[in-house]
């Protein structure tokens, strides 16, 4: 039997989602397109109607799992294992990173911040967070690190500069903010 004939397994329709929902993080997909792919997505009865569904989507990472993982505009938390946000994406005003045992990137170089000015709450137990500005915003970091730590100064933007507030605590793991 050909693997066109193979029914898809829950496994696969997850894992499936899983690349749409990061599509749509990455500004790869319009919030309508992951619907009508959600929706085909679900239909599917074989492998390869699965697989047609994120065929024009870029190769998922290798480590893009976690035992929990959320991320929208106004937060984002991994609980084991890791997740990347990268790429054009939507940031609110206030938004929290949480991370516990696993890793955390943050690129907000494409990002696309809601207001100028941004809080950022960061709180991570036993993880590695690892945030990447532009180097045209205003920063100013105020998180409290019992770890390993690697941070740029804090600096001012030019005149009309998005600024961000970091603030929060890391216990255990590592904390390292650099400008792009």
């Amino acid at each position: 039997m050909s693997a066109e004939g193979v029914l898809a397994s829950d496994a696969d329709r997850e894992a499936a989602a899983s690349a749409l929902a990061d599509a749509v993080a990455a500004g790869r997909l319009s919030l309508a397109d992951h619907e009508a792919r959600l929706d085909a997505l679900f239909a599917a009865r074989t492998v390869d109607q699965v697989t047609a569904v994120t065929a024009d989507l870029p190769a998922l990472p290798a480590r893009r799992g976690a035992l929990y993982r959320a991320v929208d505009p106004y937060r984002i938390v991994v609980i084991g294992g890791s997740a990347r946000r990268a790429g054009r994406f939507p940031v609110g005003r206030f938004c929290g990173v949480t991370a516990a045992f696993g890793a955390l990137d943050l690129d907000l170089r494409a990002a696309v911040p809601s207001q100028r000015e941004i809080t950022l709450t960061v709180w991570s137990i036993a993880s590695r967070v690892t945030i990447t500005v532009p180097a045209g915003w205003r920063v100013t970091d105020q998180v409290l690190v019992l770890g390993s730590r690697q941070a740029i100064a804090d600096r001012d933007g030019g005149p009309g500069a998005v600024v961000l507030r970091l603030r929060g605590t890391c216990l255990g793991g590592s904390y390292r903010l650099t400008q792009a």
